[in-house]
């Protein structure tokens, strides 16, 4: 009944402002109040986080990044500031310039002034023609849509949902995966702004058809159990009560979000109680569907938060009820020994460690090339040491991201494909700068600035492109420390060392594309055998790793091998490896084989390491992520461009190849 429930009052637009005075937006810019919202504990996909992160990711979802200008195109070098609806005047801070929102900001504007966040262009829309297909006229090829703009469409726009949501993702269309998109943004938004219609606007405007026994005006932290009973006296479908259908929006707004596992629960139970946490819409939607009366406990919190609203618009009262609901709930999760990391998430999120450490990266890998513009000169020790500072600040800056993240999970560092890619990073910088304290010849900074750079920028665009927390809860099969700590980071560092080794070779073809080393060169010689020794490490870290993950599979699943593509992957790495090793140590590889096999190594690890995922088939895949297989291509698209350079290198080598030393003797020996 609750799912049908849902569904049905999913297709109604959020009943509007109730005729009240509305609060200034400066209310919800105030620092007091963002700090004690952004702080509020709640439980949203299996964990307990502060709100902020909450705002964070929904935004980002909707638009791509984490704040928005009150602007009529959404962005301030174009727009003009947006209007207040309530004083029909501009909405715009010192000097007359537009005003940016922070996620938390724009969280509260939705909850407390819909009316103005209706009119914010929010849903980003990269294909123009989707909006075209909803009858509506789009403006550039990509650009932001608000709420209003869309829903002239509304109809329309649930209707192809419906529809194009029968077609396999693979198979959709482009217009047709964005109208999917917009139209799950614009209920998930829909929702939002109605968050608070439940204590605003609890029936909408049929209270005088409430059964007389219901207290007027309506609180539903008072009037709860009454209504509930009168919808199951009713001896009819619910959805045929007249008032019902405004009531139901309400709850469905409370729940903040129509996918179960994003409803937002802010309420702890009691501390000996064996439960997760409430939400407004969940304990409003439980009463009707359920047969005991709601709690005084839950109806208490229920009016906890009705306070908050009905504080306004006076921003001190609201002041208070916003910090007392917070002490309340903070209060009760310690008494049952959760949210202990909120305020180190919310420390974590402002500090944003991968952002910066990609910008030093970035930097690092500037003063590594200038380096290369006078070797020996003071200019070179100064950039080198500038070098080694950014490069060990953004090392620095990563690693300790990835320790916050595990002490917030309180788990080990590697459970999703996004963790992959932050450690893997990290480990490349550390293998970098470890290489390049012990040859101090610079290709460490090299390896370290060009390999940080690129998984710090893809971890950021792969967030982006997810939109969803990165922070998850563990599937029940993978709740095991111990093999979370030895098989799974074991196989990512094999996974940097191969990496690390396919880069040296990387950067051992551009050189001898541009001349900087010869054949059989010193500094070829060295390149040779860093990457080999990189090979070996990945060799012996790749095959414990694996070996591990066996006995886990078996303890997990009784089998040690079922030949499923991750564990077909990893066997390809050490099979890799060991054919590198044993050609070179046969001499059927010299210096140009060993780094055009450690191409092909790289080429594999990025299979293994990313296109497992993709085929959507074993148990070790972590999901499709649409758009991956590109991106795969292009690599190994210039790998291939290398790995033909390379052969024509080797071919070219064997031609000069010096004349045996007899036959050189021979020359000089004049004729008798």
């Amino acid at each position: 009944m609750k799912n049908s429930l849902l569904a049905s009052l999913s297709l109604f637009a959020v009943s509007g402002l109730a005729a009240a005075e509305l609060p200034p937006l400066d209310l919800f810019r105030d620092k007091e109040v963002v700090e004690t919202f952004a702080s509020l504990p709640v439980l949203e996909s299996g964990r307990i986080k502060p709100l902020e992160n909450v705002a964070s990711y929904r935004l980002l979802g909707f638009r791509a990044r984490r704040s928005i200008w009150l602007t009529d195109n959404g962005e301030m070098s174009d727009g003009k500031p947006l209007v207040d609806p309530a004083t029909q005047k501009p909405i715009t801070k010192d000097g007359g310039k537009p005003v940016k929102l922070n996620a938390m900001e724009w969280l509260l504007m939705s909850w407390f002034r819909p009316d103005i966040a209706k009119t914010v262009p929010l849903f980003k829309v990269d294909n123009s023609s989707a909006i075209t297909e909803l009858g509506l006229t789009a403006k550039a090829k990509r650009d932001q849509y608000s709420f209003n703009d869309i829903e002239p469409a509304r109809q329309t726009l649930m209707e192809k949902m419906g529809e194009f949501r029968e077609i396999p993702a693979k198979k959709q269309t482009p217009e047709q995966r964005m109208i999917v998109q917009l139209a799950s943004n614009f209920l998930d938004f829909e929702m939002i702004t109605g968050h608070f219609d439940f204590v605003r606007a609890p029936v909408g405007d049929q209270a005088d058809k409430l059964p007389p026994e219901i207290e007027r005006p309506v609180r539903l932290s008072k009037s709860l159990n009454a209504i509930a009973a009168a919808v199951r006296g009713s001896g009819g479908p619910p959805m045929q009560i007249p008032w019902f259908r405004d009531f139901g929006k309400g709850a469905l707004g409370a729940m903040m979000s129509g996918n179960a596992e994003q409803q937002l629960r802010i309420f702890p139970p009691g501390p000996k109680v064996d439960e997760v946490w409430h939400g407004p819409g969940e304990i409003i939607f439980e009463s009707i569907n359920g047969e005991k009366e709601v709690s005084a406990e839950e109806l208490a919190w229920l009016a906890a938060y009705e306070d908050v609203y009905l504080a306004l618009p006076d921003a001190e009262k609201f002041k208070t009820a916003a910090k007392s609901l917070l002490t309340k709930i903070q209060n009760a999760a310690e008494a049952r020994g959760e949210g202990r990391h909120v305020a180190l998430e919310r420390s974590a999120m402002k500090a944003d460690y991968f952002f910066y450490a990609q910008w030093l990266f970035l930097v690092g890998f500037i003063a590594v090339a200038l380096t290369w513009i006078a070797p020996g000169s003071k200019l070179e020790k100064i950039t080198k040491i500038s070098a080694w500072l950014l490069l060990l600040s953004a090392t620095g800056y990563a690693v300790t991201g990835v320790v916050v993240r595990c002490i917030i999970m309180e788990r080990p560092p590697i459970t999703t494909l996004y963790e992959t890619i932050l450690f893997i990073g990290s480990s490349v910088a550390l293998f970098g700068l470890i290489a390049e304290w012990m040859t101090k010849r610079g290709i460490g900074l090299l390896v370290a600035a060009v390999g940080g750079t690129a998984c710090m920028f893809l971890a950021i665009q792969f967030e982006a492109s997810e939109a969803t927390d990165t922070l998850q809860q563990l599937q029940a099969v993978l709740i095991t420390n111990f093999w979370l700590s030895t098989h799974v980071p074991l196989i990512n560092l094999g996974y940097a060392a191969c990496m690390v080794a396919a880069l040296i070779s990387m950067i051992y073809f551009v050189q001898r594309l541009f001349g900087k080393i010869g054949a059989k060169s010193e500094d070829g010689r060295f390149l040779t055998r860093v990457a080999y020794g990189f090979i070996a490490a990945g060799l012996f870290l790749s095959l414990v790793g694996t070996v591990l993950g066996g006995i886990w599979a078996n303890y997990s699943w009784g089998r040690f091998w079922g030949w499923d593509p991750k564990e077909n992957g990893a066997l390809m790495i050490v099979l890799m490896c060991l054919v590198i090793l044993h050609a070179r140590l046969g001499g059927y590889i010299r210096e140009v084989g060993l780094h055009c096999c450690n191409l092909i190594l790289g080429c594999i690890v990025i299979f293994s390491w990313f296109g497992v995922n993709q085929l959507g088939v074993g148990l070790h895949a972590y999901g499709f992520t649409d758009g991956t297989w590109p991106k795969i291509y292009g690599y190994w698209g210039s790998q291939i461009i290398l790995l033909v350079y390379g052969v024509i290198l080797a071919w070219s080598d064997r031609q000069t190849k010096s004349p045996p030393a007899e036959a050189a003797v021979a020359e000089k020996v004049p004729a008798a």
